[in-house]
């Protein structure tokens, strides 16, 4: 995430020329550690210890991250090719692009957490919505600094 949001900052100022990533098809159940936190802390106050998934049950790619986390930083990225060839591209210079060093030996192409037994028994919801998580304001500006 935090790799992400670094890069685009330094490509937008013409400190980096490019983001290399792995899959950008892979799916993630993206979450704020505000959020996460204060599920940690819930548990914590139980009598008895338990296991808990903490997640927020929805899913959005790399891709999807990487989009929103540039529109953040008005820029819209258009993408071209697929797979290994797959190219964001920024007023016309290749500025994501998938780098095969990157692909993880035992990639699950698909991550999402059903956080049911905390919602009932904790009372616990996420409120940091994956919009909110990708925007500057919900962070205090800290997101995108270099």
């Amino acid at each position: 995430t935090r790799k992400i949001t670094r890069a685009l900052a330094r490509i937008k100022l013409g400190l980096q020329d490019c983001l290399y990533l792995g899959n950008l098809s892979a799916r993630r159940d993206w979450g704020h550690a505000r959020d996460y936190v204060e599920a940690q802390w819930l548990m914590l106050q139980q009598e008895r210890p338990e296991d808990f998934v903490i997640a927020t049950g929805v899913q959005h790619s790399v891709r999807e991250f990487v989009e929103a986390a540039a529109g953040e930083l008005g820029m819209r990225i258009r993408w071209q090719g697929q797979g290994v060839d797959e190219i964001g591209y920024l007023d016309g210079r290749g500025i994501v692009r998938v780098d095969p060093r990157y692909f993880r030996p035992t990639e699950v192409e698909t991550l999402l957490g059903d956080a049911t037994k905390a919602r009932e028994k904790l009372g616990w919801t996420p409120r940091i919505t994956f919009d909110e998580l990708v925007t500057s304001e919900n962070d205090g500006g800290q997101f995108f600094t270099l």
